[in-house]
């Protein structure tokens, strides 16, 4: 990832499939595979984009133990 990437996902609430496993650090698969399961997805249309802030509310209570 670029330093032009980083600065676009950053600004960005929903992201592609491409780039929600760029931000998790994730394959394909695997990344959109957790972004549904933690109901992050949104159907714009035909297209399937993730919800960063859904992720981030996640991951972050994660790690503080919470569920």
């Amino acid at each position: 990832m670029n330093i032009k990437e980083a600065t676009s996902i950053e600004s960005k609430r929903l992201l592609s499939a491409k780039e929600v496993c760029s931000y998790l650090g994730l394959g394909m698969n695997r990344g959109v595979e957790f972004a549904k399961s933690i109901g992050s997805e949104v159907r714009v249309g035909r297209r399937c984009l993730y919800d960063k802030n859904v992720i981030d509310g996640y991951l972050d209570r994660q790690a503080l133990g919470v569920k």
